[in-house]
């Protein structure tokens, strides 16, 4: 088991808000229904494919990560 610094959480986070606004932005910038609560599903569900493989990708990084004591 890991814990991360406070850097590596703070890190995390912002990435991850630039991905979430980029990936909002661009689904409804699309106009891919005139449906808005089927345009917001659509980016949920996109949302939640990019959470799951930056977790995944976050995982794999060592930086800022130390063992539990």
């Amino acid at each position: 088991m890991f814990k991360e610094t406070r850097k590596r959480s703070v890190q995390k986070s912002l990435y991850w808000r630039v991905i979430a606004f980029t990936n909002t932005w661009v689904i409804l910038s699309m106009h891919l229904t005139e449906n808005a609560l089927y345009n917001s599903i659509i980016v949920n569900v996109i949302g939640t494919i990019c959470f799951y493989a930056y977790e995944r990708i976050w995982n794999k990084s060592v930086k800022g990560r130390y063992a539990e004591k």
